[in-house]
Order: structure tokens, then sequence, then C-alpha cells
């Protein structure tokens, strides 16, 4: 959101800069070319006059002086310049004119603006002789370009003509306008990712807070910074983490509270059972007193997983792994494994112990082997256990997730368990950030990924 939002700032910015530019630039170049063409009406006002305030033996030299390249300057019996309808800016250019010299008469002043594709004037060929270090010029108008053409009636039936060449118009956007862009462009980016990143800065440590939450239901409270609205947001995600808190603590509390009540009178029944004569019915009271006594265990290691406040730790993944099934087939197990060293995580180590060992033992319980690796995956650490069991349906695999699910009955008829064995591992995973993936076998088996970040 911050790219985009900056992003729709910065193009609205510059294409309204653009267009700022783009008609400064057109208004600028008709500005130029007026005031270029209003000069050079003044230097033939200038040029008239004189020719009227001298005599008539020194007005040859004075036009021929006064006759350059770019400001031509030639006398004719007949005006050079034809202006069957004037525009809007050759009537200001007239009028002008009429205050710089005003003895013309209304018919003695034609004003022509000559346009690069428009009327051309041809006046004589350009002579620059008797004028020294003068060049010859083959070209009477250049190229390209525009230029002001004007007729004044001098004196009787003779008509001194005035072409006057205007500058070559520059591009809309030159150089400096398009240094002027980029800077600007380059400017308003800065200024507008500096100040988007400060309106959304509180709503990345929002998703930061609750990707947190999502591991470690004991992180840090939100800070309740920024605006209103992300302050409502903080203050509501705070109270939502508190209540989750004492959600958890209050159902943990009353787990243990019904365990120490049910263990005081198990274990009078215990001790009345084992002051009892032997007999096979003492024998199965007692083996039913420790299935309940190891249910009571599980429902309280299944509240703690939930309530863990085990410190975080980096550690070696496949050391550990493989420790583990080294304690397991010290015990007679049928386990094997290839498990990678050098794969380094920050995880409750005590947390992912108890999750691979619940893992394992499924897969000893219903599939009677293991097999165990790890192996790194992108960003992920993974740990699979695979049986040679009859797997699970895939109907049921997202099912035995559940707390007291023990999955199918080809699967668990014959096994021992209360189901909360995947469930501690699965809670333990997402404590973490990670998953735990369950797989059927093509050729028969279930394989249980355990899936951490690194």
């Amino acid at each position: 959101m911050r790219f985009q939002t900056a992003a729709i700032i910065v193009a609205s910015f510059i294409l309204s800069h653009a267009a700022g530019l783009f008609f400064y630039a057109l208004d600028r170049r008709d500005a130029l070319a007026v005031t270029e063409a209003v000069d050079r009406a003044e230097r033939a006002a200038d040029i008239s006059r004189l020719l009227h305030e001298l005599p008539a033996d020194w007005h040859d030299s004075i036009v021929l002086f006064s006759d350059t390249r770019n400001f031509r300057v030639w006398l004719s019996d007949q005006p050079a310049v034809a202006v069957p309808d004037p525009t809007r800016t050759e009537r200001d250019i007239t009028a002008y004119l009429r205050t710089q010299v005003p003895r013309i008469a209304e018919g003695d002043l034609r004003v022509r603006l000559i346009g690069e594709e428009g009327f051309q004037v041809a006046p004589p060929p350009f002579d620059p002789s008797g004028r020294a270090g003068s060049p010859a010029y083959a070209r009477n108008l250049p190229d390209q370009g525009s230029a002001l053409a004007i007729s004044m009636r001098h004196d009787g039936d003779e008509w001194i003509n005035f072409i006057g060449f205007l500058s070559p118009q520059q591009a809309s956007l030159p150089g400096l306008f398009l240094a002027n862009f980029i800077s600007s462009a380059i400017g308003i980016a800065l200024v507008a990712f500096w100040l988007v990143r400060r309106v959304t800065q509180p709503l990345a440590r929002l998703s930061e807070a609750a990707e947190r939450l999502g591991r470690n239901l004991f992180s840090m409270p939100l800070p309740v910074t920024g605006p209103s609205e992300v302050v409502l947001a903080a203050t509501a995600f705070n109270k939502m983490q508190r209540r989750l808190i004492r959600l958890i603590r209050g159902r943990t509390e009353f787990l243990a509270a019904i365990s120490h009540d049910l263990r005081t009178p198990i274990t009078q029944i215990r001790l009345r059972s084992e002051m009892m004569p032997a007999s096979p019915e003492r024998e199965k009271n007692l083996r039913a007193l420790d299935d309940i006594d190891v249910i009571i265990g599980t429902f309280l290691n299944y509240a703690r997983t939930l309530d863990e406040a085990e410190p975080k730790s980096r550690i070696d993944l496949g050391a550990l792994v493989g420790s583990i099934c080294d304690d397991l087939a010290d015990s007679g197990a049928c386990i094997s494994c290839d498990c990678a060293s050098g794969i380094i995580i920050s995880c409750k180590r005590v947390g992912i112990k108890r999750a691979v060992t619940n893992l394992i033992e499924n897969a000893l319980k219903y599939g009677q082997e293991a097999h165990v690796s790890t192996h790194r995956s992108r960003h992920v650490a993974v740990i699979s256990v695979e049986d040679r069991g009859p797997g699970i349906p895939e109907s049921q695999l997202e099912r035995v997730f559940l707390p007291f699910s023990r999955g199918d009955k080809s699967r668990s008829s014959e096994s021992e368990g209360i189901g909360l064995g995947l469930s501690i591992a699965q809670a333990i995973a997402e404590d973490h950030g990670g998953e735990v993936r369950l797989i059927n076998l093509s050729g028969g088996g279930l394989r249980a990924e355990l899936v951490l970040p690194l």
C-alpha cells in the first residue's frame, strides 16, 4: 500500500507539473515571438524616421548600411507586403508602429508575420559589397523560421520595405525545462515516499504485530501511535491479545484444577486397590487408573503447549532431530534417520522436540517403523517422518488435527492414545509460524512434515 499510494501521488504531481510546463512553454514561445517582432518593428520605425529627417542624397547610404542578413531593408515602387486579412497580432504591431511613426497615413503601412510555411516576401539579393570583412550570402531568406515584413510609404510612390528575421522557435521542453521537470519529479517522489511512509508505518507495525501474535501469543503489545484510525486499531488489537491470553490461561488453570481434583481421589482409589488381595479384578482396576493418569497428563501437556512461554534460541535442527532418533532407537524402536546438519533455526527447543517426538511416535504406533529426515526448502526447514502404515483417507487429513480425533478405525483400532499428538504438534508448529502437513505415499504409508520458517 505504501508504494501504491506514493506512486499515485507522484504520478499526479508529475502529470500536473508536466502540463504546467507545457502550457508555460507555449505561452513563453508566443510571448518571445511577439516581443522580438515588436523589436524589429521599432528598428524599422527608427530607420523610417532617419530617412525623413536626413537629406535625400543620404538615403541610399542609409538603406545600404541598414540592410543586413537578418534585417533586410530596400526601396521599391510597390509595397512588398500585401495583407488581405491581418491577424490580431499583426493589427497590434501595426497600431504600435503608428505610435512610433505617427505621420504614416492609414493606407501607408502594411505589416505581415511570415511563418515557416506562410507567405514569403522576396527581397533583392543581399549585397555586402563595400563592407570590410563582410562575407557573401547566397540566400535571401533562412530555410526555416519566421520573420516580420513591413512596408511603409516613404515619399510619393516610393516604399521602404523591411524584413526582420525572428529567432527559430525552440522546442516546447528545452534543456532547462527538462532539467526542471526531472528535478521536480525526484523531489516530489522523495517527499511523497517520506510522507506516505510516515502515514503507513503504523499499519506496517500492526501487520508485523499480527504476524508475531500468530507465532507467539505473549509477544510485546503494539505501540499505540499514529493516526487516530491506527490508534483505534492498535488499541483493539492489544485488547484482543489480552483476551486471548486470559482465555488460554483460564483454560490451562481450569484443566490444572480438574487434574488436581481428579488425582486426589484417583490416588485414594489406587491406595485402596493396592491394599486389596491380589486378583484379576485388582490388576484391571490398577491398569484403568494408570490410563486415567496418562489421559490427565496428556490434557495438561496440550494445555501447556498453547500457554508455553519458553524463550527461543538458535539450534541446529539436524542435530536436535538426530538426538531424538538416537534416544528412540536406544529404546528398541525401528527408526532410521537422515538428518542434514547446518540447518540453523530460531525456535523453542523443548516445544520442537515434543512435536517431533509426537510425529515419530505416531509413525511407530501406526506403521511399526519410521524414517526421519531434515532438509531445507526455499525459506523453510522441513522435518519429514515417513511410515509404512495404512495411511489416512484423504477426507480425514484435516480432521485428524482436531483435539481427541484419532482418524480412521483401520489406523487406530489396535493402538492406544486419545488423539492429541497431532493437535499438540500442529499447535507447536503454528506457534513458530509453521505448519504440519500429512501426505499419503503412493506405495502405502504416510508422510508427516513439520515445516518451520528459517
